[in-house]
This record gives structure tokens, C-alpha cells and sequence, in this order.
């Protein structure tokens, strides 16, 4: 996980959200899950291929001479283009923005995707989970937090918040790293269905309270006050 003592530029959405990115396998792995590096080997190994056809290109002509090595030339530059191709398609089909594909004890998958709006410092998750104990079913999340959550005011990251949002939200997580899941409140329940009222209901309340009050107060004046017309008779000596 990324050290409090690490600061980025907070204006910066890039810096944020690959420091954000970075911090899930740190966090991930060291609660038992394990890793899958595939996605990013296919796109390593595409890219060493496309170099090492270019490297054989500067080298035959520079031995042989453009004459000489033209034709083959030609069919590295249409291999080096349909590699190209490939890589692109991979990181924009396959990979889709994936930073994270690892798996727990119990063989469950955990799939984490990442992605930001322009201008918008929000993080918005897409965690699918597929289950090895209910015949490889799979359930998506998606969360959107504002990076403030996990950043102070100087830019330094903050692992604790970062690291209940997903223990929290991610039951396989949350059964991994039981002492980060956070349990909202009573309270905070209770004053969601007091919000949920309408602003009629709220009025009729207010006005009910205030014919009580003043009720109560026009009974206590009666009886301590006597009728006009009325003589207090005193005690006969």
C-alpha cells in the first residue's frame, strides 16, 4: 500500500487515480489473495513482439541494405501492424481498464475495474466476484467515491478509508479483513426515514404540535382564571 508519507499533486486526476490503482493489489495481497498477472503478460508479451520486429528490421537493413531486404521488410511492417492492432484491441476489449484479477483460499475470483470522468474527481469501481461454492455464478459491484475520502489536503494517500471501502462493500474481501468492515448505524438509518418524508407530512406534523400547545394552554387559563360574571362567595361568620 502506498505509505502515508508518499504526497501527489491533488489537482492532478491522473496521479490520483494511478495511486489509487496501484494501492489494490498492495492491499489485496495482503490479505491472502493471490494475483493473476495474464492480462498484463499478453500485453507485455505483444509489445516485446512488435519491438523485436522492428529491431530485426533496423538490423537486416543495416547489415544487407534496403534493396537487399525490402520484401521482407514489407511483411514486417504488415506483421508489426496486425500486432499492433492486437494490442490495442486487447487493452480496449479484454483488459477494459482491469487493475486487479486474483483469486482468495477458497478459489473465488475477483475482478476490479477503474475509471474516472474528465474533470470529475470521482473513482468509479466495477468489482465482479465469481463464487467457486455456488457453481461459478458471478455478481458485480460498482462504487463511486471522491478521492477526497483517501487523500488529505497535502496529497498524502491514506490507506484506512481506502481499505474499509472494500472490506465493506466486497464480501469476500470483508470476510478476508473482518477489522476493516464498517457497519453503518442505527441512527443513521433513523434519520433516512425521517429525510424520506414528504414536506406535507412534515407540515401537518408541525401544525398538529402547535393545536396541542395551544390547546393546552387555553385549558390551563380556564380553570385558573374565573368565568366573568361570576361571584366568589365567602364563608358565613
Amino acid at each position: 500500500m502506498a505509505s502515508s508519507q508518499e504526497k501527489i499533486a491533488v489537482y492532478s486526476l491522473s496521479d490520483l487515480k494511478h495511486t489509487s490503482d496501484d494501492a489494490i493489489p498492495t492491499y489485496l495481497n495482503s490479505i491472502s489473495f493471490t494475483q493473476s498477472h495474464f492480462l498484463a503478460d499478453v500485453r507485455l508479451g505483444l509489445s516485446y513482439l512488435a519491438f523485436a520486429i522492428c529491431a530485426a528490421c533496423f538490423l537486416w537493413d543495416y547489415k544487407l541494405g534496403f534493396e537487399d531486404t525490402k520484401y521482407y521488410t514489407a511483411i514486417a511492417v504488415a506483421l508489426y501492424a496486425i500486432i499492433n492492432s492486437s494490442l490495442s484491441i486487447w487493452i480496449w476489449v479484454v483488459e477494459r481498464g482491469i487493475v486487479y484479477v486474483g483469486t482468495n483460499k477458497a478459489g473465488d475470483w475477483i475482478s476490479i475495474q477503474s475509471a474516472t470522468k474528465k474533470h470529475v474527481p470521482i473513482y468509479n469501481l466495477t468489482i465482479t466476484v465469481t463464487e467457486a461454492g455456488k457453481g461459478g455464478s458471478s455478481r458485480e459491484t460498482k462504487l463511486s467515491r471522491p478521492f477526497r475520502e483517501w487523500f488529505d489536503e497535502t496529497g498524502a494517500f491514506v490507506a484506512l478509508p481506502f481499505q474499509q471501502m472494500f472490506a465493506s462493500n466486497v464480501d469476500i474481501v470483508g470476510k478476508a479483513d473482518p477489522k476493516r468492515v464498517v457497519v453503518e448505524k442505527k441512527k443513521g438509518a433513523a434519520a433516512k426515514l425521517d429525510t424520506s418524508k414528504t414536506m406535507d407530512e412534515k407540515l401537518l406534523n408541525l401544525l398538529a404540535e402547535s393545536y396541542v400547545d395551544v390547546a393546552a394552554e387555553d385549558a390551563g387559563t380556564s380553570s385558573a382564571t374565573p368565568a366573568k360574571g361570576t361571584k366568589r362567595r365567602g364563608k358565613k361568620a
